[in-house]
């Protein structure tokens, strides 16, 4: 009678053991299913604007159209991408305080800005490739500086803790620089469509269409300043909506 208590019971431990060896798998496992959403996101972006040059290159050839139409292409697709980092947040935020039982994701924000960066990465490759061949003093700079800004933008887009709980850049200014940068970006998109719409330009709907969206953008922004400072002053009515 023993003996088949005793296998039972190692049986038991065996069956435990390896319960927990499967629940940590799938706990693993959805760490990393959450880690390659992410990437999905950010590279699913980057791929759309590499699709888009790439493309314009095997439309027109490997010269100065077919870059020149891949980078226009890169140029409009990431402003879209700007457009929707500018307001899934404040977006998400407002409608939040509408709606009490709307959770939004809160990496969403972090998400788009890293997407931006990486397809604003490709439409400056896109722009310097060509001038590899014919070297150009201003195409170079331009590159240099639109990455050092997107760089600084897709760094500061969230806190940088490779070790501990300490942040590499304190929160204040990396809030700064965050703003900055996205400031930057806003007036590169908004001046261009003002100069192509105002100027001797062959007409071009998208350009009106992209000075709409980052007016729309900005009073996004504003709306959701608007509801945080209104929550903050009553946070009892805030609590009740909620």
């Amino acid at each position: 009678m023993a003996s088949p208590c005793v296998a039972s019971h190692k049986r038991d431990k065996w069956v435990l053991r390896n319960m927990v060896a499967l629940d940590n798998t799938a706990f693993f496992g959805q760490g990393l299913r959450l880690r390659l959403n992410l990437g999905q996101l950010v590279g699913g972006i980057a791929l759309g604007a590499a699709v888009l040059v790439l493309g314009s290159i095997l439309l027109r050839g490997f010269a100065e159209n077919g870059f020149r139409l891949g980078s226009q292409l890169a140029w409009r697709y990431a402003s879209f991408v700007f457009f929707a980092a500018l307001v899934a947040g404040p977006a998400c935020r407002v409608a939040a305080h509408f709606v009490p039982s709307l959770t939004p994701p809160k990496s969403l924000s972090r998400k788009l800005v890293w997407g931006f960066c990486a397809s604003y990465g490709i439409y400056l490759l896109s722009v310097f490739v060509p001038n590899v061949i014919r070297p150009s003093a201003g195409a170079a700079l331009m590159v240099l500086f639109g990455g050092s800004v997107a760089l600084v933008m897709a760094a500061t887009a969230t806190p940088l803790k490779p070790l501990g709980d300490k942040a590499i850049i304190p929160d204040n200014i990396r809030r700064v620089f965050l703003a900055a940068a996205t400031i930057y970006f806003w007036l590169c998109y908004s001046l261009m469509a003002l100069a192509r719409i105002s100027g001797p330009h062959r007409p071009d709907d998208f350009y009106g269409l992209s000075l709409c969206l980052m007016v729309v953008g900005l009073l996004a922004r504003y709306a959701d300043r608007w509801v945080s400072h209104k929550e903050a002053a009553d946070p009892a009515g805030a609590v009740t909506a909620h």
